[in-house]
């Protein structure tokens, strides 16, 4: 069982990471990206549900905002 649940966690993580560097770079909205995390299968794996997905979002927008500022600083 164990093996399985890792494997549908690993899709899960990897669909939602894409979802949400595509929000990150301004290719789909906020909107966008909720409803499209709301469709991957397994979501709940990566902790992320209905009630978290927006500060799951902006979270992850920030600190890609961060990043930036940093890369841009070296």
């Amino acid at each position: 069982m164990s093996k399985v649940k890792n494997y549908y966690w690993d899709l899960a993580e990897k669909q939602s990471d894409e979802i949400i560097m595509n929000f990150c770079q301004g290719k789909i909205t906020h909107a966008d990206a909720k409803q499209k995390l709301s469709n991957v299968e397994g979501i709940e794996l990566c902790d992320i549900n209905d009630y978290n997905v927006d500060e799951v979002l902006d979270i992850s927008l920030e600190d890609y905002k961060l990043d930036e500022k940093r890369k841009a600083a070296i």
